[in-house]
């Protein structure tokens, strides 16, 4: 039984995949443990020396509020590493070839570049859609060409 290869599997960019497609990571992997560490650290020397003498001289809330922020920054630097970038698919050939084909209307067999803009209808309102040529794909608005992960992502 052939199993048909998904689009990340076929345009990964310069991103690596886990869990079958499920989680996304930069190709840099060592930064967010190193970020993790650099907030354990300093909030492990924070409740070490400073926290007796705030509890001591002045109140209990202090390190609480501190022990709130931290598990705070942790879970949403967690949940912003682990979640959908908003990257678009690329075009496959054939889309890409499409594309080509809606253009060249007139039958030439030279190669002509896509035009960059193209204008489409949504709810009777113009709306400017730009080409990525590297994506070989008209993309929506709000959305560019990122260079550090080579895709377009959703703005």
């Amino acid at each position: 039984m052939h199993q048909q290869q998904r689009k990340w599997e076929v345009f990964q960019g310069k991103n690596r995949f886990c869990c079958d497609g499920r989680v996304i990571m930069a190709r840099q992997s060592g930064v967010l443990p190193l970020t993790l560490g650099l907030i354990l650290v300093t909030n492990v020397l924070f409740f070490i020396f400073d926290c007796p003498f705030l509890v001591q001289h002045l109140t209990v809330c202090i390190p609480v509020i501190g022990g709130a922020l931290f598990v705070f920054v942790v879970i949403t630097l967690v949940q912003t590493s682990f979640s959908d970038p908003g990257i678009l698919p690329r075009a496959t050939p054939d889309e890409a070839a499409d594309v080509e084909k809606q253009i060249d209307d007139a039958g030439n067999t030279t190669y002509r570049p896509p035009p960059r803009t193209r204008e489409v209808l949504i709810n009777q309102q113009a709306v400017k859609l730009k080409y990525c040529f590297t994506c070989k794909m008209f993309r929506p608005p709000r959305t560019s060409h990122c260079s550090l992960c080579d895709n377009c992502v959703g703005g």
